[in-house]
């Protein structure tokens, strides 16, 4: 796993296993907020596949936080507003960096990921099922 995952993975995780973990870190080391969550909108960039170009097609409400963990930065952008689990995610990149509960963290992240994936290949199946063979008809 890399860090560039931790943003993407610590948004399929349960809130609640990252508190855990946000938890753990906050009693052993020293967490200091360098910017509390803020809410920003993004512009969504397109590629229009027939003309080539590119276009915005709309905002995303966004929440990022960069805080510092054992003098290590760490930064999260979370779709949506959503405080806590920016800052859960900041502090997970910032302990990953400095390889504080990098195992850990590595195990919950990637455990997430598994369920997502199992999640995803369910809906296919129950999609896939509905599918119309229309040389039949």
């Amino acid at each position: 796993m890399k860090r560039e995952n931790i943003n993407d993975l610590a948004q399929i995780t349960e809130l609640k296993e990252l508190k855990k973990i946000y938890n753990k870190i906050d009693k052993k080391y020293k967490i200091k907020i360098l910017s509390k969550p803020t809410e920003q909108t993004l512009l969504v960039p397109v590629k229009d596949p027939i003309s080539d170009s590119e276009f915005y097609a709309g905002e995303v409400l966004v929440t990022s936080t960069i805080v510092e963990v054992d003098k290590t930065k760490g930064w999260s952008m979370v779709i949506d507003s959503n405080e806590e689990l920016s800052l859960y995610t900041a502090v997970l990149d910032a302990s990953f960096e400095a390889n504080i509960f990098k195992e850990e963290i590595k195990t919950l992240l990637e455990t997430a990921r598994s369920k997502e994936n199992k999640k995803s290949r369910k809906l296919n199946q129950r999609v896939n099922s509905t599918r119309v063979s229309f040389d039949l008809m």
